[in-house]
């Protein structure tokens, strides 16, 4: 999401010159602009949050990967996979859909609103070029859509699966569950995010 050419050619509307100083000094630009830069800066948080969650997931799985490979832990400790991951991974999502929902905004207010006060359709572009042009090409999204099933939903399952036969107790079962309904959450999600925009990141 950036201004793309239209901050950068001598004839926008928002080079400073004699003829367009009272657009660029309008408010209403002003403020558009403002609130642009701080919803930019939120999602650069928030894209720093989905890598501190990746990192953090992929942490824990390879520490319990390693405990049980090197015999100093039972294979039940596989049952925290499930519910790390999970957990870590519906965080994750609910970062993606805050800032689809921030990039919604600035491209059904914020460009609109800039578009009206500097007859200028290139300002603020990038995000209706996103949904009008890059997601709509076939396996846009597909690279980005393995490397998330293949970090939270599949990790846990295969974990799931190799835990089941070392069930034997109460506790055992109630966290094998527990996180089965959590896989089943995020993949649900998951799938309802997927049929609406490609997953941001």
């Amino acid at each position: 999401m950036e201004l793309t050419d239209a901050a950068r050619e001598p004839s926008t509307s928002f080079q400073v010159t004699s003829n367009t100083m009272s657009v660029k000094r309008s408010p209403v630009v002003e403020v558009a602009l403002a609130e642009f830069s701080a919803l930019r800066s939120e999602i650069d948080n928030l894209a720093n949050a989905h890598r501190t969650m990746i990192n953090l997931n992929i942490t824990v799985v390879a520490a319990i990967a390693g405990f049980i490979l090197a015999e100093k832990a039972r294979p039940h400790l596989l049952l925290v996979i499930p519910l790390a991951s999970g957990a870590i991974g519906l965080v994750y999502q609910w970062y993606v859909l805050h800032a689809k929902h921030i990039g919604d905004y600035i491209n059904e207010r914020l460009r609109p609103l800039l578009i009206d006060h500097t007859q200028d359709e290139r300002v603020l572009a990038w995000e209706h070029r996103l949904r009008t042009e890059v997601y709509a090409r076939r396996g846009s999204s597909l690279a980005g859509q393995l490397a998330y099933i293949l970090l939270f939903p599949a990790v846990p399952a295969a974990s799931l699966a190799i835990a089941l036969p070392y069930l034997d107790s109460g506790w055992h079962w109630a966290a094998w569950i527990a996180g089965a309904a959590l896989s089943v959450a995020q993949v649900t999600i998951w799938f309802w995010q997927a049929r609406k925009w490609v997953c941001w990141t």
